[in-house]
């Protein structure tokens, strides 16, 4: 069965210093709440833990129940549909059948002293926004307001995430400091046109009725250009206007690309991470030990040089 023979970057890994066109940014989405509706957006700053645009930070706020485990549409898809809103001094949610609630954004600038939550075994603190938008959430995801889910809030100031171990063999272009505030692992992920047509093939090839697009796969930036399928797995650093990303490493996926972003519901034969598993998991022994099952699809990013891209930027790579 085809997959991915070695998803590790392999040889020169320094910053180039010429560079070539490949491309374009075509979208970019900023996720103000933690597995929320996207924003799309013209242009945003790249904050060293986030896309930062207008008054919204990338998966600044996280939702979590009475266990205080994180909550996200994995297991509650219908909390794709709620819209989130942002301005200096409040967040307003909607969602459709459902009035709108409007919160103040907490004015804290440190999270000491507030509990501790964890995402993925990532140890992080977040303040608790208030039981009106919790009883709000919990009606909305549970239908029942006393169900218990209450909305964190991380101020812009340095991620309370844990530095990452360094892993040569996974992830040789990591840095410890490739981390964000709520989302799940990496503070940027990109995707390109043609990876998802590609998978659109193949899912047509196994005759899967369904046409994905960019969306579902929750991406900050979204390229295009002539250039193969997944040819962004190999490129090292990233040059989007004057802006420099690093290439951490490939996107792991799981049950989220089943959900339907503008449905809010599962796919009903767990398409496209079927097709996905496939023809994208990882073949290299040491690298199947730490992704298993789960395919790669879209890289996860980091920030070399901070600045701002916005749609239409040209996407450079180094040349060779």
């Amino acid at each position: 069965m085809p997959g991915v023979a070695k998803s590790a970057l392999q040889g020169d890994l320094s910053m180039p210093t010429e560079w070539k066109a490949v491309g374009e940014v075509d979208k970019l989405f900023v996720f103000p709440v933690k597995s929320l509706a996207h924003v799309e957006v013209e242009n945003f700053n790249t904050g060293p833990f986030a896309a930062e645009s207008g008054f919204m930070v990338d998966r600044q706020f996280m939702v979590v129940d009475k266990k205080d485990k994180f909550t996200t549409s994995r297991k509650f898809p219908s909390m794709s549909l709620i819209q989130p809103e942002v301005t200096q001094t409040h967040l307003t949610l909607k969602y459709p059948g459902m009035e709108d609630i409007s919160v103040n954004i907490p004015a804290v600038e440190t999270l000491e002293g507030c509990k501790e939550y964890e995402i993925f075994g990532d140890p992080c603190k977040g303040f608790d926004v208030g039981p009106e938008v919790g009883e709000w959430l919990s009606d909305v995801i549970l239908n029942d307001p006393e169900g218990g889910m209450r909305l964190l809030y991380h101020p812009k100031v340095d991620s309370t995430r844990p530095d990452k171990p360094t892993n040569e063999e996974i992830a040789p272009n990591m840095k410890p400091g490739d981390k964000p505030y709520f989302a799940d692992t990496f503070a940027y992920m990109m995707m390109s046109q043609p990876s998802i047509d590609e998978l659109n093939k193949l899912l047509d090839e196994e005759d899967v009725d369904l046409v994905v697009e960019e969306k579902r796969f929750r991406p900050n930036i979204f390229i295009n250009g002539e250039f193969p399928a997944f040819a962004e797995d190999e490129w090292a650093y990233i040059k989007v206007g004057e802006v420099i990303f690093r290439n951490s490493r490939a996107c792991d996926r799981c049950v989220f690309t089943t959900v339907d972003p503008f449905m809010g519901d599962k796919h009903p034969q767990g398409e496209p991470l079927k097709t996905l598993r496939k023809y994208r998991c990882a073949e290299d022994p040491a690298e199947k030990k730490v992704y298993g099952s789960a395919p790669l699809f879209g890289v996860f990013l980091a920030v070399e040089k901070c600045g701002n891209i916005k749609v239409g930027d040209k996407v450079c790579i180094g040349k060779h």
